[in-house]
């Protein structure tokens, strides 16, 4: 869980607002690398499933990690296209 100790120090791309994302306390970086782990590892789980508020629900959360995934300057091209729907 310590991925994030190192990440916005190291991303190829960087913008004014990682710095501060780097900056936040060691216990934030370890929650933010858990909350990657369920959200790309648990959370897809919910879009295929038949109960459509859980669908909602499951795009919804994937659009916010991918909004924060922007705002912290990860190549985020990449995620503005995550986003769009099909």
């Amino acid at each position: 869980l310590e991925a994030m100790d190192y990440h916005y120090e190291t991303q190829p791309i960087p913008n004014p607002l990682s710095r501060f994302y780097h900056t936040r306390p060691k216990i934030w970086h370890r929650f933010e690398t858990l909350m990657n782990h369920v959200v790309e590892l648990v959370l897809p789980w919910t879009l295929i499933m038949h109960n459509k508020p859980i669908r909602a629900i499951g795009g919804l959360l994937q659009v916010i990690f991918q909004a924060v995934l922007i705002s912290s300057g990860n190549l985020s091209f990449l995620n503005w296209l995550t986003m769009i729907p099909e």
